[in-house]
């Protein structure tokens, strides 16, 4: 299991710049990535994942908090199932977002999609796996593989705070090309997942 300090004496020898300007969040990084270990831990942080999709996190966990009531405590592909897409709207879920919880509770119950599964392939497998169901694009599936599946290679280039920071770090202008941030972050592999814990830091600490 890669550590936190294999990966930054990697940062300090292939990207000194990186490494200087997250020096003061290096030590808030936890030591090794956590991974949920049951289907019941993966499904309901892949349901948070979908939540989350374009939400701030006060926001996401407040809706987490409704959904999970309006399955009366227990969220499972049956209850999703059985919660009417009313009910979910009241929670404060867009109806694509219900319908992604839908079919994402098919493809488990019909055993298209197995999540503990998905603890044993590689990265670009995984992702492929999750974005064969509906409304599961390359963000939530990068997502999930970082903090449900505890993957230490996996980089977002569509996300926002991602690039914000990566633009303030490197002096890039604003909606920098994707190549650009894409050659950046090749430099960090394979610790692309810590690489973007510090980038969120520096960006949260700048807002």
């Amino acid at each position: 299991m890669p550590r936190k300090q294999d990966a930054l004496a990697h940062f300090k020898r292939v990207d000194p710049q990186f490494y200087s300007a997250t020096k003061a969040h290096h030590a808030s990084l936890p030591g090794t990535l956590s991974a949920r270990n049951t289907r019941a831990q993966l499904f309901a942080s892949l349901v948070s994942t979908v939540i989350s999709q374009q939400l701030g996190l006060a926001a996401a966990e407040a809706i987490f908090s409704r959904v999970k009531k309006a399955c009366k405590g227990r969220l499972t592909p049956e209850s999703i199932l059985a919660t009417p897409p009313s009910v979910f709207k009241k929670a404060g879920l867009s109806g694509a977002k219900i319908k992604t919880l839908k079919e994402i509770s098919k493809a488990i119950q019909n055993n298209s999609l197995d999540l503990l599964a998905l603890k044993k392939v590689s990265e670009a497998e995984a992702a492929e796996q999750l974005m064969r169901v509906w409304g599961l694009g390359p963000w939530s599936s990068e997502m999930f593989l970082m903090f449900a599946l505890g993957r230490p290679d996996v980089f977002s280039v569509g996300d926002l705070g991602l690039i914000r920071a990566m633009e303030a770090l490197y002096g890039l202008p604003k909606n920098a090309p994707r190549s650009t941030l894409l050659a950046i972050a090749e430099k960090w592999s394979p610790y692309r997942t810590y690489a973007s814990l510090l980038l969120w830091r520096t960006r949260d600490k700048n807002n």
